[in-house]
């Protein structure tokens, strides 16, 4: 296993740099660093207000219970009822039969670190938690995976929470990937899979709950829905407020003018109202307050305040947390003390921390995200073959072999000395110039521009040429990059786990938790062994 740093890997926004690096100017934005020590400092600041305990364990419980839960779920579950436990938590889309890979890295870290924590200490027990964004309504991001050079799509309407979608018309869909699968082991294992998730339930929840229990149980992961009316309960004073007193709005702007102060770009503008009603049809649709009148958008429902208050008492279920209040949610119904994502949710994170503060929940540690490149063990030999650095893998091939082609030329290294004579016979001249009358020094400075633009011309042409005499290895350059999907992105944003060629999914998943360094902050490349 070997690494490169984020910033080589050219992957990473200047926010997440200057994060992870602890930039002064960003220490406002967060409470503790994700240390290995702060996290046991953050357990302690949660265990002394978490007061939810005996409502959500009731709750994790009925949501899992028809589920045949592992050894290490049950003990999981056990401990979460007890006053020393915490969580570390990851969250994610109901992505269709897990969206990119990034999906098991997330999952797998947190799994991971509570594994170090639990085995490094005994005075606080962590429980890694996966929280299923069920509520989310943007059925257009989660409709597909990919798998080689085919999209695998579900064509459906719908725009209600995702979670609430019926599993109907998958079983033509997954018909259709499986054909493009050779029949062997691993066929056979994603068939099964598919099987006892997807078209055994009959909602898009339930199938991602069993599809995420099949994969990590055995690793006592545990799942929550917030799309749940006793634990939304929990929430009716914070969505309250909000309805009333815009809290969120009036928190998350400021946060937002100083993040651009310093140069950032901002992730999520908040509403003046974050919250979604989800009403009898399962739509689910931004409530927007006018005049002291409260609107359901794209739809003929209205409420005074009073009414609407009314409602948020009895129906609690009715209303749903966007982007903004979803953090909030999360971190006052569960134990919870790190939150693992990738950059984009880190960056909307960095805006929420004085809406925390002022609802006063516990901010949590915010973690990065590993990430991962998997590369074969032929795919290792063609690298080394092509001489190719580990930074090389994510560039792309034509810079790749310009900068190849440049060093080898027996023409390029003297380019930049013919460059120079040619800016110092013009400097002469213009020193000339300045003996005689203007108009010659115009001449002469037009005349330094029109060449240099033609030897700058010169030089593109040149590098053309000694690029086309490698050609072959640029081809060759292209092929590896495209192979570990590398050439316009990164390999995790885009395969799916079906790509990989693996001896089991239990292999691939010790595999990747093998690779991952929860406490590290650095871009991991292993190489996966296709045979034992």
């Amino acid at each position: 296993m070997e690494t490169i740093s984020l910033k080589n890997s050219n992957y990473f926004s200047k926010l997440m740099l200057n994060y992870i690096n602890q930039d002064e100017n960003l220490k406002d934005f967060y409470n503790l660093f994700p240390i290995k020590e702060n996290y046991i400092k953050q357990a302690q600041n949660k265990l002394e207000h978490y007061k939810n305990r005996e409502i959500l364990v009731d709750q994790i419980s009925k949501q899992l219970g028809h589920l045949e839960l592992s050894k290490k779920q049950q003990k999981n579950l056990k401990k979460l009822s007890e006053n020393n436990t915490v969580t570390i938590t990851t969250g994610h889309q109901l992505n269709l039969f897990t969206g990119p890979i990034f999906f098991f890295y997330k999952i797998l870290q947190v799994i991971k670190a509570c594994k170090e924590l639990n085995k490094e200490q005994s005075e606080i027990n962590f429980v890694p938690m996966f929280w299923m964004a069920t509520e989310d309504h943007d059925f257009e991001e989660i409709n597909h995976f990919k798998f080689g050079d085919r999209i695998i799509h579900w064509d459906k309407e719908f725009g209600g929470p995702v979670g609430r979608l019926s599993t109907d018309g998958l079983q033509k869909v997954f018909d259709s990937f499986l054909s493009l699968l050779p029949n062997g082991k691993k066929k056979t294992e994603l068939q099964n899979l598919i099987e006892v998730s997807y078209l055994s339930n009959e909602n898009l929840t339930n199938a991602t709950r069993k599809l995420v229990h099949l994969l990590f149980k055995d690793l006592g992961l545990l799942m929550i829905d917030g799309d749940d009316k006793e634990l939304k309960k929990l929430m009716i004073p914070t969505f309250e407020e909000e309805l009333i007193e815009s809290t969120s709005f009036k928190k998350v702007i400021p946060q937002n003018e100083k993040l651009e102060q310093l140069g950032y770009s901002i992730q999520v503008n908040p509403r003046e109202i974050n919250l979604f009603y989800i009403n009898q049809n399962n739509s689910r649709e931004r409530i927007i307050e006018q005049n002291g009148t409260y609107f359901v958008n794209n739809t003929s429902i209205k409420f005074s305040k009073e009414e609407i208050i009314a409602d948020l008492h009895q129906n609690p279920d009715k209303f749903s947390p966007n982007v903004i209040l979803r953090p909030l949610y999360q971190e006052t119904i569960l134990p919870n003390v790190a939150y693992v994502g990738g950059g984009g949710e880190m960056a909307y994170w960095l805006q929420l921390k004085e809406m925390f503060n002022k609802f006063e929940v516990d901010f949590p540690l915010l973690v990065l995200r590993n990430s991962l490149l998997i590369r074969t063990e032929k795919q290792h030999e063609k690298q080394q073959k092509l001489d190719l650095s580990n930074e090389d893998l994510f560039s792309n091939s034509l810079a790749i072999t310009k900068k190849r082609s440049i060093k080898s030329s027996k023409i390029a290294p003297k380019i930049p000395e013919l460059e120079e004579e040619l800016k110092s016979i013009f400097e002469r001249l213009e020193h000339l110039s300045s003996l005689t009358e203007s108009s010659f020094a115009d001449m002469i400075q037009a005349q330094r521009t029109k060449q240099l633009k033609g030897f700058e011309k010169i030089k593109q042409r040149l590098v053309h040429a000694e690029v086309k005499k490698n050609e072959d290895l640029l081809k060759r350059i292209e092929q590896l990059l495209n192979d570990l999907s590398q050439q316009n992105g990164l390999q995790e944003r885009v395969k799916n786990f079906a790509d990989f060629d693996y001896i089991n999914i239990q292999y691939f998943i010790d595999f990747i938790e093998d690779s991952l360094r929860p406490f590290d902050f650095e871009f991991i490349i292993n190489t996966l062994k296709e045979e034992l």
